[in-house]
């Protein structure tokens, strides 16, 4: 029992230790980049918030739905990423490994993939990450052996255009990701402000340097 206990108790501890880590990924270093990251996310949701407010006038006026295509959403990313590129501090940020890609996606069949660079901080990497697994829950909605099958069939293989979602569906659940991304940053942001290795260090005692004081006149 007793060397039961020595083989399983480090590998026990190593386990509590190996998940505290996993679900602290932001460190004292991470607050410029946290805040960074939120006033990109910010930007983001009051881009699509304002695209949203253009497409309800716009179906108001002419009566007329506005569906989703990729054409449509290229535009739409074009002007929300004008957003993004204003507030960008050019700090550590979720930039993507290949030029050209999201720093993350979401498959039409629901899989997620990090397009990150490897010198990406881990909390940022978890903020994409987060980001995606709100993509993904929404995805596994309406995923099906037969809407897949149909959509390669039908040539619409986009997962919004394969469900016939309206632009404004597309435009919401990115707001969502941001807004998941949001809610972690702050309470990463919390964490560390209360965390004692990230306060400021006090100052060391006052010591007085009397070695420079002037020395009494010698009597004659």
């Amino acid at each position: 029992m007793i060397r039961f206990l020595t083989i399983i108790l480090p590998a026990f501890i190593l386990l509590l230790v190996t998940a505290q880590v996993q679900a602290q990924p932001c460190t004292c270093v991470d607050v410029g980049d946290i805040k960074a990251r939120m006033a990109e996310a910010n930007a983001a949701i009051a881009a699509y918030s304002a695209e949203i407010q253009k497409m309800a006038e716009q179906m108001q006026r002419t009566r007329e739905p506005i569906p989703y295509t990729p054409e449509r959403r290229e535009k739409l990313q074009g002007r929300v990423q004008e957003a993004l590129n204003k507030v960008s501090s050019g700090r550590i940020s979720p930039t993507p490994s290949i030029k050209g890609e999201n720093p993350g996606g979401t498959s039409n069949t629901c899989q997620i993939t990090i397009n990150l660079h490897p010198s990406t901080p881990a909390c940022m990497k978890e903020s994409v990450k987060r980001h995606e697994e709100h993509h993904q829950r929404e995805c596994m909605k309406t995923l099906s052996a037969g809407k897949v099958l149909g959509g390669i069939v039908s040539g619409k293989v986009d997962r919004f255009e394969r469900d016939g979602a309206q632009l404004m569906q597309y435009a919401q659940e990115e707001i969502g990701g941001y807004m998941t991304e949001l809610t972690f940053l702050q309470s990463e942001l919390l964490r560390l402000a209360q965390a004692e290795e990230c306060k400021p260090k006090p100052p060391p005692p006052e010591r007085r340097d009397y070695s420079a004081q002037p020395r009494a006149p010698k009597v004659p």
